[in-house]
């Protein structure tokens, strides 16, 4: 069984949520930190002054990575996109948007803001770094604002690799889709080259395995041998999905349209409903519809808030959706499109209505599965 992400706070109105392997990583870094590279560096301390400095650093570090994820989805919010969440993993963070950008100029601005983030980041630490040697002579402060300032310059340079799913990766696309005009083809190349590099990092993993020195060399390919594994995990993620959506834009909807499982009459009872549709019919929407006309789709779960004592007062028409142009897509319609559609109508389901407006058939996400690849 798979656990779900932890949340752990609210940032912006977006839900921050840490993974179960980011735990580990976390307290491997303040070990690190704490027993390996400050007492190198920093003599004379008590072991606990330590440990609080490897804590404030792991958490001053990991706010960074949560720092350059908010980059991304404050300008993606900006760009129209709607937030999912951000989660930090054993390998740093991800923002997660309800779908992909509409536009080569919106892609390439949401990629670029997390390493803009990260440069501002070690600029800032940099600065710090400075006033700590010069205005303070602090040695432990000198030392924590170092390691940082470096941290967040190696993660946005390592960010910027042109593959994907890395920032770089995504501008890549970016700059191949306004070229080409392809967003498809864009993306096959950006996860190609993103498959390269994760192939990259395995292989200079393990050759820094085999040559290393200290155990230090040993962690450090190891390391690399991991996030390598991992971007290859991913990219092969998504070039399955980048597939299934593919073959969802060659399929129309009439291939895969259903009856509808009940045409409803906007004059019918709520009560009549519950008795007579829903027992026959294990449905959560049903199309309202006179003489085959779309009126409206009705769902199921929004009668829960319908008191009992007025179901033989209520007509289907007071409670049902209205009918707008999420409601219903056309026959020769791609997948894909219909996938959108249904995903983002808040009904999971549409009518399917012919060039002279009659329903024809219908279409819900379950439909579309295990097919439809997340948008």
């Amino acid at each position: 069984m798979r656990l779900r992400p932890i949340q752990i706070a609210t940032l912006f109105r977006i839900p921050i949520r840490v993974s179960y392997g980011w735990i580990p990583v976390v307290v491997l870094h303040v070990y690190a930190v704490s027993v390996f590279y400050l007492p190198r560096h920093l003599h004379g301390f008590h072991p606990l002054a330590y440990w609080a400095l490897g804590g404030i650093t792991t958490l001053l570090l990991f706010l960074s990575v949560l720092g350059h994820e908010v980059g991304h989805a404050l300008v993606a919010r900006a760009e129209g996109l709607r937030i999912s969440d951000i989660t930090l993993h054993l390998f740093g963070g991800l923002a997660r948007f309800e779908h992909e950008a509409h536009t080569p100029g919106a892609e390439f601005r949401i990629a670029v803001a997390g390493p803009s983030a990260s440069f501002l980041y070690a600029v800032a630490f940099f600065l710090l770094n400075q006033v700590s040697i010069h205005l303070f002579d602090s040695r432990p402060a000198a030392l924590i604002t170092n390691y940082l300032a470096l941290s967040n310059l190696i993660l946005a340079l390592f960010n910027l690799l042109p593959g994907f799913p890395l920032d770089g990766g995504r501008i890549f696309r970016a700059w191949l889709w306004a070229r080409w005009g392809d967003y498809w083809r864009a993306s096959r190349w950006a996860i190609g080259v993103g498959q390269g590099i994760a192939y990259l990092l395995i292989g200079l993993g393990i050759v820094w395995v085999l040559r290393a020195r200290t155990s230090a060399d040993i962690f450090a390919g190891a390391w690399s041998i991991l996030i390598g594994i991992f971007l290859r995990d991913v990219t092969e993620t998504s070039r399955l999905s980048l597939a299934r959506v593919e073959q969802m834009r060659r399929i129309r909807v009439a291939d895969v349209m259903t009856a509808p499982p009940a045409l409803l009459p906007p004059e019918m009872t709520i009560e009549e409903v519950v008795s007579r549709v829903l027992p026959a019919h294990r449905s959560r929407t049903f199309p309202v519809s006179r003489d085959r006309r779309l009126h409206g789709i009705l769902l199921v779960p929004s009668l829960h808030a319908l008191p009992r004592e007025r179901w033989a007062q209520t007509t289907v028409r007071e409670v049902m959706w209205p009918v707008s142009p999420a409601m219903f897509v056309h026959p020769e319609t791609s997948l894909w499109d219909a996938h959108r559609v249904l995903r983002g109508n808040g009904l999971g389901a549409s009518a399917v209505l012919d060039a002279e407006g009659y329903i024809v058939g219908y279409l819900t996400l379950e439909d579309l599965r295990p097919e439809a690849p997340p948008s």
